[in-house]
């Protein structure tokens, strides 16, 4: 290849706002250059691991295997928006040859690295890019950001703003699951790199910041991988490594084994918002319509207090209070039972109540969950008899694998994960949806089902009970696709503790674990990180409380301290508004100051209508600090109103400031607050910058003409 010239091959891509050309430069080190208008990944390799039933796992790369296994030849195709770089071994008789396919479809482009040989092989880590890095042309005032995505709900996780010229991330790895995008704060410009299917592999980004030998205000990352198989205790909850992904016979030659990575997208954007958001509805699978005659998820969920206590009477209590809000946003209304000892003879019983209130009912599952110590208790389903330990996950050695973290060791509470592929624990849970729909639910929250992604299975060797299941995330769409095909959307498929990726067997996800009283702070951290999730779900901001603070009971002499961080009661609901999602309330309907507080606070029919519209919010910039919510959020309304939502999470009074220039309200010069239906002229401390002051724990939601 030495003697080669390089091989310039323009793909003309579309960017979202303007046309990007893209050239993809073929180095006589086998490595790819890849350049657009505004950045580029000058050293392009592809790597993956390899074995065969003969042969120990070995690596290889697209640029340094050439040496001792390619030929010194690359060959390019190019059809059908399509450029495919082959590399060709020295004998196809011992080696796979690897193929780097670039798909052009306008506002990105699809990368994807696959692999054929003559014999049968597996792999368990496919880097589309290694090693690479990523320059970013900036500007004078550049702040270089990224955001690091969490790979589920889970152990309260967050998105993390991390900035790209601190020393400090340029000596740390970062790791991103899924996606992440890189933008300049000042500008928004940035470029998107994430997976599109999720279908066998856990996916995602590791990087360092690049701070040195860049020019011209340029920014970037360095040792880039961009990999299906990512696998850790702390990114993606694994004890034991990503499972091997076996090849299957091609399609384009009935003599050769094939294995290819999932596609994953790149583009770049004039705002990296719109970048996030292509991202979303780019995904090869997405979401579940609404099933017919549900637009909105309002009403009820009984986890917010009464949790465990939970009885047919608080239900029902919950139905009567949401029917007096029915004429402000909450008709046909939802009534959910949650995590509650209740057979569904009692559920049956509130079905009655609900039907003639003209609303709906909801239940809880866990299906992918065993909460005991106890592995030797036996179940039945379906006329077999299964223990416990032969259902639950093991590692390599066989030993049951508790989820979440090993270091949780508390007696009574281990929570093993079940295999969602052994037909015991099928059986169990589809029993559950069935004996569900025959009660007349229309709404299934599951929850804890992450734990099915946890590589490892019920065999005793760690693998899973069906055999051409051979990693985490596919035992996961295994089970989940069952459920979903049972429910056949008669039911509103709600994600709780759950991954990210994938969803198409759903119709919503929670954003963010257990935030149902004053941590509003919490959630917008998952609104700002999270939002463009719209694009395939429904967003679940997790109830909303009014006559409780805190998730456990706290001494009194500590209350005070704690209910200075909570947040108002109107912030509360702003929260549940923005997302656009679920708008549920969660307080004892036994209560009258509870139902008091909640027709209060749930009675402004104005502030309903901007939560009814099912739109989610974005947030106007990045944090300051790595976890901290940005105060503004903004909506620019497919029905043509304009939004704001402005949060003080400090517990002291706070002036905010916004520049107009960099929102969907840009010219405005009044507004109305929804709250109390009143209009303000805009206070502007100079051209384009406006300021809000806010007393502390509060919020403000505005419309602007």
């Amino acid at each position: 290849m030495n003697s080669l010239p390089s091989l310039l091959l323009p793909l003309f891509l579309l960017g979202l706002a303007s046309a990007v050309d893209l050239d993809l430069k073929i180095n006589p080190d086998h490595s790819l250059t890849l350049t657009s208008s505004l950045y580029t990944i000058p050293h392009l390799c592809s790597e993956f691991n390899y074995a065969t039933s003969n042969s120990e796992p070995l690596t290889y790369n697209t640029c340094t295997s050439h040496k001792d296994y390619y030929k010194p030849r690359v060959h390019t195709v190019k059809s059908k928006n399509q450029t495919h770089i082959v590399h060709i071994p020295k004998d196809a008789e011992v080696g796979p040859t690897i193929r780097q396919t670039f798909q052009d479809y306008g506002e990105y482009f699809a990368f994807q690295v696959d692999v054929d040989a003559l014999v049968p092989f597996k792999s368990n880590l496919i880097k589309a890019i290694t090693d690479g890095e990523l320059i970013i042309k900036g500007t004078s005032n550049s702040e270089p950001k990224t955001i690091l995505i969490p790979f589920d709900n889970d152990i309260i996780s967050m998105y993390q703003s991390r900035n790209l010229d601190s020393n400090a991330d340029n000596l740390l790895k970062m790791t991103s699951s899924y996606v992440s995008p890189f933008y300049n704060e000042q500008t928004r410009e940035g470029v998107v790199i994430g997976s599109l299917e999720h279908t066998v592999w856990k996916t995602g980004l590791e990087f360092h910041a690049k701070t040195f030998r860049l020019e011209d205000n340029n920014y970037g990352v360095h040792k880039l991988d961009v990999l299906a198989g990512l696998n850790s205790l702390e990114e993606t909850r694994d004890y034991i490594e990503h499972g091997w992904v076996n090849s299957q016979q091609a399609h384009h030659d009935d003599k050769a084994n094939y294995l290819a990575s999932p596609p994953f997208f790149m583009g770049e954007f004039e705002d990296w918002r719109d970048g996030m958001e292509v991202y979303g509805r780019s995904q090869v699978r997405k979401g579940l319509e609404m099933p017919e005659g549900v637009d909105n998820v309002v009403g009820w969920n009984s986890w917010g207090v009464t949790q465990f206590g939970t009885n047919l009477e608080n239900a029902v209590a919950a139905s009567e209070a949401m029917k007096e809000l029915e004429d402000v946003g909450f008709a046909n209304s939802f009534i959910d039972f949650d995590a509650v000892n209740i057979g569904f003879d009692e559920q049956a019983k509130l079905v009655e109540t609900t039907d003639q209130n003209g609303q709906n009912t909801g239940v809880y599952a866990a299906p992918w969950s065993y909460f005991s110590d106890d592995l030797d208790a036996t179940v039945s389903c379906g006329g077999e008899t299964y223990t416990q330990f032969s259902l639950v996950k093991k590692n390599l050695k066989g030993e049951p694998m508790k989820a979440l973290d090993k270091r949780i060791n508390i007696p009574g509470e281990n929570n093993y994960a079940y295999d969602p592929t052994h037909p015991g624990v099928l059986c169990m849970a589809l029993d559950y949806v069935n004996s569900a729909l025959d009660s007349g639910m229309k709404l299934i929250k599951i929850d804890f089902i992450n734990w099915g992604c946890m590589e490892g299975g019920s065999n005793s060797d760690g693998s899973h009970y069906e055999k051409s299941v051979t990693t985490g995330m596919a035992a996961y769409n295994y089970g989940m696709e069952k459920i979903a095909e049972a429910i056949d959307n008669r039911m509103v498929i709600s994600l709780s503790m759950a991954p990210t990726f994938p969803n198409h067997f759903a119709h919503a996800r929670r954003i963010g674990c257990d935030q149902m009283y004053g941590g509003v702070e919490f959630t917008m951290n998952q609104l700002w990180g999270g939002w463009w999730q719209k694009e395939m779900v429904k967003l679940d901001p997790d109830l909303i409380v009014f006559n409780k603070n805190e998730i456990i009971d706290v001494p009194n002499f500590l209350k005070p301290f704690v209910n200075s961080f909570k947040m108002d009661a109107r912030s509360r609901v702003n929260k549940g508004v923005v997302h656009g999602g679920f708008y549920l309330a969660g307080d004892d309907m036994t209560n009258s100051t509870s139902v008091e507080l909640t027709q209060k606070y749930f009675g402004n029919k104005e502030v309903n209508k901007v939560a009814l519209l099912g739109e989610s919010f974005r947030a106007v910039s990045s944090p300051e600090r790595i976890v901290i919510a940005p105060n503004v959020f903004e909506l620019a309304s497919e029905t043509g109103g304009k939004y704001l939502a402005v949060f003080n999470y400090n517990p002291k009074q706070k002036s905010i400031r916004v520049d107009l220039a960099k929102t969907v309200i840009n010219g405005a010069k009044s507004y109305v607050d929804l709250w109390s239906g009143k209009g303000y002229d805009l206070v502007f401390v100079d051209e384009s910058t406006v300021e809000f002051d806010l007393r502390g724990a509060s919020s403000m939601l505005l419309q602007f003409e």
